[in-house]
């Protein structure tokens, strides 16, 4: 499985860049992704409501399947899990301090910067070469 990161500061596009790169790469196999969701409310409304009860799993049906567990988990574990599920590309959102390979947005330091670029940059053209990046990477190991 082909794993990449896409990190950046608020609103430079992350999830635009995420969705365009997820229908690329669904042309040459399937596509998990994850997202970093700290700080992310989850437990709140009927969800809340459930765990207050004494639910250590909610599933919520409807067009899918969203299942939301107490257990905390690492971004390991996410694509550990996105592997077991048959996954050919893990596209993540976030996770800056990761050891993965970076798209980066905006203009944060980090690690692993594969490629930098902007929001007003995205056309087919270079959803295209991010695509290629991508599918040159060496496969992720857990």
């Amino acid at each position: 499985m082909k794993a990449i990161s896409v990190v950046g500061t608020k609103k430079t596009g992350k999830t635009t860049l995420v969705a365009a790169l997820v229908r690329s790469l669904s042309r040459y196999g399937r596509v998990g992704t994850v997202k970093n969701m700290l700080n992310h409310p989850v437990d709140h409304g009927d969800t809340k409501r459930h765990f207050d009860a004494g639910a250590d799993v909610v599933i919520g049906l409807g067009d899918a399947r969203l299942k939301v567990t107490r257990e905390r988990g690492d971004l390991d574990l996410a694509l550990s899990d996105l592997q077991a599920e048959g996954m050919d590309f893990a596209v993540v959102e976030g996770f800056k301090h990761s050891n993965l390979q970076k798209i980066v947005m905006g203009d944060i330091e980090v690690s692993n910067c594969l490629r930098r670029v902007s929001l007003s940059d995205l056309n087919d053209a270079l959803v295209n070469e991010l695509t290629e990046l991508v599918l040159g990477l060496e496969d992720y190991s857990v």
